[in-house]
C-alpha cells in the first residue's frame, strides 16, 4: 500500500511539473513574441537608423520578422500656421501595411499606404509638394481648402552571398489633389525612386556598403477659374515675396519635371555593439515649364544635399545598451529664371538666364542614448543638443533672410507585459532657442501682397518655441503569433508669441 501511495504520489508530482514547466515555456513565449512586436520601435533598434537607408544593410535592421496592418486617423489643428503655404489644419484617415521578412538568406522589407482628407486654408499656394518645389509655386492670394488623396508603395529585398550581400530598394507616391471652388487647382504627382546596393563584411566585425539611386519626379499643376466675375490675379512665384511679373493673369496651365541621382557610403556593425557611420549625396534638378505658352521653360531648381552620421553602441551583458552619435545635414537650393524675348505666334525665344535666388540650410546635432532590457519589457532615455541655421537670399531686389537655432530634445521611452498584454509608452520635449535673426528687405517691399508669407516666415523663426508629444500603445494577445494593438500619438507645439498647433493621430491594427 505504502509503495502505491509512493509511485502515484511521484507520478502526480511529475505531472504537476509537466503543466508548471508547459505553462511556464507558453508564457515564455508568448512574453517573447510580444516583445518582438515592439522591438522594432525602440530607442536601441532606431538609433542607428540612418545607415539602414542602405539596402544592403537592411538584413541587420531588425533580428526578427514583423508585419503590420493598421488603420487610423491624422488630425492637425493650428491658431496660426508656421508656414502659410501648408494650411492651418488638415485630417486624413488612412491605411498602412508594413513588413519585414526574414527567410534564410533573404530579407524583405516594404509598405503600401493609401490616406484620403483635406488641408484647410492654404494661403499662397497652389502647388502640391510645397517643400519639394520651393520657391517655384504657382500662388493667389485667395487660398482655400484642399482635398488630397495619396498612394504609396515601396518594396525592396537583400540576399546574402557569402560575405556579401545585394540589395535594391524601390518607391512610387502618387498624390491628387483639388478644390472644388475658385480657384479651383488640380495636381498630379508622380515620384519613382530606385536604389541599388551592395556590402562587404570587412573581417568578422563590420559591413561595409555601398548604394546609388535615382529619381524620377513630375507634376501636373493646372488651376481652374469659373466665376467670371471675380478673378484673383495668379502668380508664378520666384522667391522672397517676388514673382515673375511678365506671366502673371491667366497663364494656369503648369508642370513639373525633375530628375535626381545620389549615392552613400555606409558601415555597420555585425550585431549592434560598436561602430556604425553614413556618408550621403544627392542632387535634383527641376523644370518649371508654363504649358499654356508653349512649354515655356520658366524656371529650374538645383537642389544639393548632404548628410553624414558617426556613433557608437555599446551592448552590455545583453541588457544594456549606450549609444552615442554626432549628425550633420546641409542642403542647398539653387534657383534660375530663364529670359525670354519678344512673343511670336505665342513662342518666346529664350535668350538669356540668370540665377537669382539661393537657400541653404545647415544642422549639427548630438545624440545619447540608454537602454535596459528587462525580462517582461524595457526602458530608456535619449537626449540631444542641436544647432542649426538657414540662409535665403533673392539677388535683384536684394532680399535676405537669416536665422539660427539651439536645440535640446529628451525622450523617455518604455514598454511592460501586464498578464496579456504589452504596454509602451514614449514621451518627448524639445525646446528651441532662436537667435541670429535678420530680415533685410525695402519697407515699401514688405507691404507687398506676396511678403506676407515670407514676413509670416521670418516670425515663426524669430520666436522660441518648444514642443511636447506623448505616445502610447497596447499590444494584446491573440494566439500564437497574431498580436491586435492600439495606438494613439499627440504632439503639442507653441510658438510665435503664443500661437500652437496640436497634432493627433490614432490607430489600430494587428501584427504578425
Amino acid at each position: 500500500m505504502m509503495e502505491s501511495w509512493k509511485n502515484n504520489g511521484i507520478a502526480l508530482l511529475a505531472s504537476a511539473l509537466l503543466i508548471v514547466s508547459g505553462e511556464s515555456k507558453a508564457k515564455t513565449i508568448v512574453t517573447h513574441r510580444l516583445l518582438e512586436t515592439v522591438g522594432h520601435s525602440t530607442l536601441q533598434c532606431e538609433f542607428a537608423s540612418e545607415v539602414f537607408a542602405n539596402p544592403s544593410l537592411q538584413s541587420l535592421h531588425y533580428p526578427v520578422s514583423l508585419n503590420t496592418l493598421s488603420v487610423g486617423y491624422d488630425y492637425r489643428y493650428a491658431t496660426q500656421p508656421a508656414s502659410l503655404e501648408s494650411g492651418d489644419a488638415h485630417h486624413y484617415g488612412f491605411a498602412n501595411v508594413d513588413a519585414y521578412l526574414r527567410k534564410g538568406k533573404v530579407v524583405l522589407w516594404g509598405n503600401a499606404r493609401y490616406a484620403n482628407g483635406k488641408v484647410r486654408n492654404v494661403m499662397f499656394n497652389e502647388t502640391s509638394d510645397y517643400e519639394e518645389l520651393y520657391p517655384y509655386l504657382m500662388a493667389d492670394s485667395v487660398g482655400g481648402h484642399s482635398s488630397q488623396e495619396r498612394y504609396h508603395f515601396m518594396g525592396g529585398f537583400s540576399y546574402a552571398l557569402g560575405k556579401w550581400n545585394v540589395a535594391a530598394e524601390g518607391e512610387y507616391t502618387a498624390l491628387l489633389e483639388y478644390r472644388t471652388r475658385d480657384p479651383r487647382p488640380k495636381n498630379l504627382t508622380g515620384d519613382f525612386r530606385m536604389k541599388v546596393a551592395a556590402s562587404h563584411l570587412l573581417g568578422q566585425r563590420y559591413w561595409l556598403g555601398w548604394a546609388v539611386s535615382a529619381r524620377k519626379y513630375k507634376q501636373t499643376n493646372v488651376l481652374k477659374l469659373y466665376n467670371e466675375v471675380s478673378v484673383p490675379t495668379i502668380y508664378h512665384l520666384t522667391g522672397m515675396g517676388n514673382d515673375y511679373y511678365r506671366f502673371r493673369g491667366d497663364n494656369t496651365s503648369t508642370y513639373y519635371n525633375g530628375y535626381g541621382l545620389g549615392t552613400m557610403m555606409s558601415m555597420a556593425p555585425e550585431g549592434r555593439n560598436g561602430w556604425f557611420a553614413q556618408m550621403e549625396y544627392d542632387y535634383q534638378r527641376t523644370n518649371k515649364i508654363i504649358s499654356s505658352l508653349n512649354e515655356l521653360p520658366m524656371a529650374r531648381l538645383h537642389r544639393f544635399r548632404q548628410s553624414a552620421t558617426l556613433g557608437h553602441q555599446w551592448n552590455i551583458d545583453g541588457k544594456h545598451a549606450i549609444g552615442l552619435k554626432l549628425t550633420e545635414k546641409w542642403q542647398l537650393r539653387k534657383g534660375t529664371e530663364n529670359i525670354f524675348g519678344s512673343a511670336q505666334d505665342n513662342i518666346y525665344p529664350e535668350i538669356a538666364s540668370a540665377s537669382l535666388y539661393r537657400q541653404s540650410l545647415l544642422d549639427f546635432s548630438l545624440q545619447g542614448m540608454y537602454q535596459r532590457r528587462c525580462c517582461d519589457g524595457y526602458y530608456g532615455v535619449q537626449v540631444e543638443e542641436g544647432y542649426g541655421k538657414t540662409k535665403e537670399k533673392y539677388l535683384e531686389p536684394l532680399r535676405l533672410m537669416k536665422s539660427s537655432l539651439w536645440k535640446t530634445g529628451l525622450t523617455l521611452d518604455g514598454a511592460k507585459q501586464l498578464g496579456g498584454c504589452m504596454w509602451k509608452g514614449t514621451v518627448k520635449g524639445v525646446y528651441v532657442k532662436s537667435s541670429g535673426n535678420q530680415l533685410d528687405v525695402g519697407e515699401a517691399d514688405k507691404q507687398a501682397l506676396l511678403f506676407t508669407p515670407i514676413q509670416h516666415k521670418f516670425d515663426y523663426l524669430s520666436y522660441d518655441r518648444w514642443s511636447t508629444s506623448a505616445m502610447a500603445e497596447a499590444t494584446f494577445r491573440y494566439g500564437k503569433r497574431v498580436m491586435p494593438f492600439v495606438k494613439m500619438d499627440w504632439q503639442y507645439e507653441s510658438y510665435q508669441s503664443g500661437q500652437h498647433q496640436h497634432l493627433l493621430v490614432v490607430s489600430t491594427g494587428i501584427r504578425f
